[in-house]
């Protein structure tokens, strides 16, 4: 540890003491005589000691501390909280010296003030080795020449002239102004600081400018930074409180200014930045209680500076919109607001600016402390309702919703909804912009039981008649937000009803407008969202099946084409085979509307999407689908595969021969059966010299050859009878012949085909049959022959 951080401990804990305990106390005296041989060992050899702040910086002798030790950033805070510079301490300092500096140091500084000042306290008390620096440190830039060749990066500057120039003093109040504000700002939004391209406000020329006071004096970072939102999205309040040293500067004391100094405040103030003007603006609560004369000087001067500030920021392109909440939270605090909001709209009017909006955002202030009991008398009982802003008509109606007062939300709702009928369009439209704000409500967090009905049915009625276009939007938006909200609690039924009403009221008007049917497809339309059909898709899985077809299988038909995408796009997400189900019978109960969303997804990358699609385009779909379903014939997926041969026979019929046929050279087992089984339905004799080659080929498992003779039977060709006679003979001694299943196969399709020849045969080989098992199953396949 340095010697001057021992040094600053040993006064820390002093002064800890002595604000602990009074002087007399021990522990006082214990601190005290710590920090009084501290200074005598520090004394002993340079027999002076000085100890200088500028800014955050501390310097002893000349030298630069490290505050990042607390003891030395807490002797700093002191020693600029109490205006001075520093102090010099000289060999010989007395411990009743030292009790006194302590002494000065544990004062707060209005007290301090009001003794006229630490110095005056030294001198009232006869210290005669502990001073008052009269020494501040600047930095100095490189080239800068101070009467030597090479000037120090730090060195002594003169004394501080105890009467600055005007001019200087101005730039100087300025500059430390600025400085505060934008420390105040930056720690307020956290964003970072930037330059707009404002007035640099620098020392005087030929002046020096303080370390402490100096440096840029662009837009205060933050204030209208917003990552391009709005020129005012990060506007904060800056902290003033350290702005009481220059009130001293200026020469304020604890009364109203002097004219001639409220005039270099003026000059101060109206000097600023506008972004840096509206920053002090809300920051006046942070203003430092001493010297009074400082606070009662910049908020006797607020009203032109915040009209100075607006009508610049409104000229360089800020909108109302985006100043409003800045300027409502900068006038919130002051008590007499209404003295600023004058000013400010006198000046705008001389500007030719629009002073209405100043004089609302008072009004609205006003309103916004009123109590709610006082509201609403406003409202209901003095019709103010119209005169609020729609932001402050919708902000008491959640109020009042959210605080379950159901009843004066309905008086207010009853209000809105008779004014609809109003010959006045205006008023109209006030009524339903803020109706509308009411039914974005309706699901989250829900209306009143007994508004929701009545607010539903003046809307449609508002709807059918309003002649006023724009007014009549507002009405089809809040007629969306209703008809979302009833899909989202499951009330399908309800919304047919309500769009039926809609256009039955639409027919029956007089005078047909385009747009009214414009609107009413738009209505429509909002119900294709996909937050909608899923929200719909939703009730079908929580209804039993027989209400699902009674309620919602309708609305899934009015929704039409973009329901049945969704319901495949959903078939093919859903892993629960139950949802499935409901997802398969929902789409079949759209019916041929359903057929595109099916054909698009023969394409999709999922197996079992496609093969429900197929599934269900067997169902729903005709001849002119059979081009789609040709490739799927060739799908890497056996069950994609065999369902298209499945659908390609139901709906190609004789078109489908051919190319089932083609694909039986080169196909899976399964594939093959449901190829045959398919060109069984079909009778296709075209089929049977590959058919009849599968019955006989030997090579083949034997599955596969009771699947072609039974095709055989199906397709009831005598041309077959040759081949089924061969495959009915009996296996002899020497082998040659059938086995049993393939025999009886032959049997079965020699009753099936039912002619006189092939009966005779049949009953030829019962003859010859030995008894036994084979012999029952033919002769009673010849008695009852199995109709193909």
């Amino acid at each position: 540890m340095s010697d001057f951080l021992q040094l600053a401990q040993s006064l820390a804990v002093a002064l800890k003491a002595l604000q602990m305990y009074t002087a007399q106390h021990p522990r006082a005296q214990e601190g005290l005589a710590g920090a009084h041989a501290a200074f005598e060992r520090w004394l002993l050899q340079p027999g002076r000691l000085q100890f200088v702040v500028s800014g955050t910086k501390a310097f002893v002798d000349g030298q630069v501390q490290d505050t990042r030790s607390p003891h030395v950033a807490a002797l700093v805070r002191l020693v600029s909280e109490r205006g001075i510079s520093g102090f010099v301490f000289e060999r010989g300092v007395r411990p009743d010296e030292l009790l006194t500096f302590l002494e000065g140091l544990a004062t707060k500084p209005p007290k301090l003030e009001e003794q006229g000042g630490f110095e005056a306290l030294l001198r009232s008390s006869g210290v005669v080795n502990i001073k008052v620096s009269q020494t501040r440190y600047q930095e100095i830039s490189e080239g800068e020449d101070f009467g030597s060749e090479k000037a120090p990066a730090l060195s002594p500057a003169p004394p501080v002239a105890p009467s600055p120039s005007p001019e200087n003093l101005v730039k100087f109040i300025r500059d430390a102004m600025l400085s505060s504000i934008a420390k105040g700002a930056t720690s307020t939004s956290g964003s970072t600081q930037r330059a707009t391209g404002a007035s640099s406000f620098g020392p005087a020329a030929g002046g020096t400018s303080s370390g402490t006071l100096g440096g840029d004096s662009g837009s205060i970072g933050g204030l209208f930074d917003d990552g391009g939102s709005g020129p005012l999205a990060g506007f904060g309040p800056s902290d003033l409180s350290g702005l009481g040293p220059l009130g001293r500067e200026l020469g304020l004391g604890e009364g109203m200014p002097t004219p001639g100094q409220l005039g270099t405040l003026r000059q101060v103030l109206m000097g600023l930045s506008p972004e840096a003007q509206l920053g002090l603006l809300a920051g006046l609560g942070s203003l430092p209680e001493h010297p009074a004369g400082l606070a009662l000087g910049v908020k006797a001067l607020a009203g032109e500076v915040l009209a100075v500030a607006t009508s610049t920021v409104l000229a360089q392109g800020t909108t109302w919109a985006q100043l409003r909440g800045p300027l409502q939270d900068i006038l919130r605090p002051i008590a007499d607001r209404e003295r600023l909001v004058r000013t400010l709209s006198s000046h705008l009017r001389l500007a030719g600016q629009d002073p209405t909006q100043a004089e609302a955002i008072l009004r609205h202030l006003e309103w916004e402390a009123l109590s709610l009991e006082a509201k609403l008398l406003k409202v209901l009982e003095q019709g103010h309702l119209f005169e609020l802003s729609l932001e402050e008509r919708l902000a008491l109606l959640r109020e009042l919703l959210d605080l379950r007062r159901f009843d004066d939300f309905v008086r207010i709702q009853e209000v809105l909804l008779e004014t609809l009928r109003s010959d006045q369009s205006e008023l109209r439209l006030k009524a339903i912009q803020t109706l509308n704000g009411v039914t974005r409500w309706a699901h989250d967090p829900g209306l009143p039981p007994e508004g929701e009905g009545p607010l539903a049915e003046g809307l449609r009625a508002h709807f059918a008649w309003e002649p006023e276009p724009p007014v009549h939007r507002w009405s089809t938006e809040a007629l969306e937000s209703l008809l979302a909200a009833l899909v989202q609690r499951g009330e399908l039924a309800p919304v047919l009803s309500d769009l039926h009403e809609l256009e039955g009221l639409c027919a029956f008007l007089e005078e047909q407008h385009p747009w009214r049917n414009d609107a009413l497809a738009r209505l429509r339309t909002s119900l294709q969202r996909p937050p909608l059909l899923d929200a719909a898709i939703a009730r079908a899985f929580a209804l039993e099946r027989d209400q699902m077809i009674l309620e919602v299988h309708p609305y899934f038909e009015f929704i039409g084409d973009p329901m049945a995408r969704h319901l495949v796009a959903r078939l093919g997400e859903e892993n629960d085979r139950t949802r499935r189900g409901r997802l398969v019978e929902s789409v079949r109960s759209m019916g041929p509307m359903a057929l595109p969303a099916l054909m698009h997804a023969l394409t999709a990358p999922a197996w079992f999407l496609v093969r429900n699609a197929l599934m269900l385009l067997s169902d729903l779909g005709d001849a002119g689908c059979v081009p789609a379903i040709l490739p799927l014939l060739r799908h890497p997926e056996p069950r994609v595969r065999r369902t298209a041969v499945r659908a390609l026979w139901k709906l190609g019929g004789p078109v489908a021969e051919p190319h089932l046929v083609a694909q039986m050279k080169d196909t899976d087992l399964e594939t093959m059966q449901e190829i045959l089984f398919a060109l069984g339905q079909l009778r296709s004799e075209g089929s049977l010299p590959q058919v009849t080659e599968l019955a006989q080929d030997k090579r083949i498992i034997e599955k596969l050859r009771i699947q072609a003779l039974d095709t055989l039977g199906h397709i009831a060709s005598a041309k077959s009878l040759p081949v089924l006679l061969e495959c009915l003979r009996r296996k002899g001694f020497f082998g040659g012949g059938e086995s049993q299943p393939i025999r009886l196969a032959a049997a079965k399709a020699l009753a099936a085909l039912g002619t006189p020849d092939a009966l005779a045969a049949l009953r030829k080989a019962v003859e010859g049959e030995s008894k036994g098992e084979d012999r029952e199953v033919m002769r009673r396949l010849l008695d009852r022959p199995v109709q193909p």
